[in-house]
């Protein structure tokens, strides 16, 4: 039986591209380019060799070039930042949201950005915006946005709006503003499309606006915009006066980036680690933590090492350490997880500690229960012991109990003392339960030795 030809594999226009680099048919490069998102550019871009990203990077134009920047990793960013020209960067950052241009502008040598501003067309509306923290409010703002009128007729507004020809992410929401710059309303786009031609702006505008300050952190900007559904978030300040407005996608990059560093913090990473960065990178920010780990670890040694006369009476004991130990350690992950959620999207606040700790007791109890027994019963069934089947559930209840209690306080705790509530939480915890997993076996074995052996 002739054998099926499989159909030839067509490269991906990402796929020619890499091969038109190298190529002396440019202008057919450049089309390819042209055709593909700046999202997959980015991806591109990080494949290449050096080589063909210098080529790729002259094709591009400064439009190109600000959105290439803008989809860059931060460490991809930084470097091609580095390689620019600080004339030609000064022409890119022009062509930026003011927010992006922002973040790379206080990411440069004071001298540099200094230089930088001076070669600007826009440092006008870029200069008030460095004041602010990066993580805030105002940190996120951009100016660009679409003011009108309350006396402005629904007529009027349109006829500006086909004037001004805003960008996609400013018309949606279209603030009403007083002579005074003052915040009265807002309108969407769909309100005035229906409304009558003559009807003044402020008949249309809804006044019940959520509104942040400037020094708002970007995490509580996220919070309010899910909330309340929104597409953007006006920035105001103490008078009411609009400073800019933060857009929906910068705001759920702000939550993607908060979401990965809980994460990496629980695990005792930094927020910056990625896999693309150098080996020698990844180590330095790795260790500091591991050895923090180790020392733990030695310390349930040191636990171990105690026991050691109890142990050799009664060697079954070491085959049910990992599983007490281990056990614990995975239902206070399961509690540590939750919480850090619930504090990081505003479900849990300080008052609230009294009932999440009782929940997690009383859940604690439960699975302790449940898997003491059950743990229990192998054990007697498999050693033919019952004191030991006793021993290790009674251990492995406690260390549960134990784990959901500080799976709970432990971010709380740390919130309070106003730190990051994911900061290594996990290996704070894992230290807890493994030492008291070992603790309360071994305890409770040497108090029915006798038994045992």
């Amino acid at each position: 039986m002739a054998k099926e030809q499989e159909a030839p594999t067509v490269p991906t226009v990402e796929g020619q591209l890499e091969n038109l680099l190298t190529s002396d048919d440019l202008s057919l490069a450049l089309s390819r380019l042209d055709s593909i998102h700046p999202a997959d550019q980015a991806d591109l871009f990080t494949r290449l060799d050096q080589p063909r990203r210098s080529t790729m990077l002259s094709l591009l134009s400064g439009d190109g070039l600000a959105r290439l920047l803008e989809y860059l990793d931060d460490e991809k960013r930084i470097q091609l930042i580095d390689e620019m020209p600080r004339a030609s960067l000064a022409r890119v950052l022009d062509r930026m949201e003011n927010d992006e241009a922002v973040d790379i502008v206080q990411s440069l040598p004071a001298s540099e950005a200094a230089r930088v501003l001076s070669d600007m067309t826009t440092a006008v509306e870029i200069t008030p915006l460095l004041s602010h923290a990066e993580e805030s409010a105002g940190g996120l703002m951009t100016r660009g946005y679409v003011a009108l009128h309350p006396e402005m007729t629904a007529e009027q507004a349109m006829t500006y709006l086909r004037l001004r020809k805003p960008f996609t992410e400013e018309g949606y929401y279209l603030y009403v503003l007083d002579e005074e710059d003052k915040i009265k309303g807002v309108v969407n786009l769909r309100e005035l499309i229906v409304s009558a031609p003559r009807r003044h702006i402020k008949e249309v505008m809804t006044k019940d606006l959520i509104t942040v300050l400037p020094g708002t952190d970007q995490e509580e900007c996220a919070r309010l915009l899910q909330r309340y559904k929104l597409k953007s978030l006006p920035v105001v300040d103490e008078k009411g006066i609009l400073n800019g407005i933060i857009t929906g996608d910068d705001l759920m990059e702000v939550a993607r980036e908060e979401a990965t560093e809980d994460m990496y913090r629980m695990a005792g990473l930094p927020a910056d680690e990625s896999v693309s960065a150098p080996w020698t990178v990844s180590v330095r920010r790795r260790f500091p933590w591991l050895l923090i780990n180790l020392v733990t670890a030695f310390a349930a040694a040191g636990i171990v090492s105690a026991f050691e006369g109890t142990i050799e009476r009664a060697a079954a004991l070491a085959i049910f350490m990992p599983v007490v130990a281990g056990q614990g350690g995975n239902a206070g992950i399961q509690t540590i997880t939750i919480v850090v959620r619930g504090i990081a999207v505003g479900e849990i606040q300080l008052r609230d500690v009294r009932y999440v700790l009782a929940k997690e007791i009383g859940i604690g109890v439960l699975k302790g229960i449940g898997f003491g027994i059950l743990v229990g019963i192998i054990a007697w069934a498999w050693q033919d012991n019952w004191v030991l089947g006793l021993v290790v559930g009674v251990a492995l209840l406690l260390n549960i109990l134990i784990a959901g209690m500080l799976g709970a306080l432990i971010p709380v705790a740390l919130r309070a003392l106003k730190l990051d509530p994911a900061i290594a939480s996990g290996i704070f915890l894992t230290t807890f339960t493994d030492v008291l997993g070992l603790l309360f076996l071994l305890g409770i074995a040497s108090l029915l030795i006798t038994q045992l052996a």
